[in-house]
């Protein structure tokens, strides 16, 4: 079973704070490296909740989630390039490398989800599918 609301509420807590600290970098207000390093690991966190309850996710789960997702992804893409336009030390460099990547890697297994775990599979390919998985079986 899918923990959308565990799901559902990491994301909302990121975007608060991605959206705040976009708010911070447009006004050019200093970045601290220990804000970029918090909303980093939350990140990884949700990354790593997200995939390991790939296999639950069903259709109903991702319509609570998506929304919340996108809304997030927009806003981590926002932050970076934001990020990458001003000049900052080479330790808080890594940093926003590192959130461009988290960035990419939550938008791949969106993209995961959406076309692995919520589209409908055409009944040619469930048919073979299931093939496949019965010869798996007899090996």
């Amino acid at each position: 079973m899918c923990q959308t609301a565990l799901i559902s509420r990491s994301i909302v807590r990121i975007s608060a704070r991605s959206f705040e600290q976009s708010l911070e970098a447009v006004s050019g207000s200093y970045v601290t490296h220990n804000k970029l390093l918090r909303l980093n690991n939350a990140l990884d966190r949700l990354y790593d909740t997200v995939y390991d309850q790939f296999n639950d996710i069903t259709p109903d789960d991702y319509k609570i989630i998506e929304p919340q997702l996108l809304l997030l992804l927009n806003t981590l893409k926002g932050l970076s390039n934001a990020y990458k336009k001003i000049h900052v030390s080479e330790k808080l460099s890594g940093e926003i490398d590192r959130l461009g990547r988290n960035y990419s890697a939550l938008y791949e297994l969106n993209n995961d989800i959406k076309n692995f775990r919520v589209k409908k599979i055409s009944p040619e390919l469930s048919s073979m599918l299931q093939k496949a998985e019965e010869a798996m079986k007899m090996l």
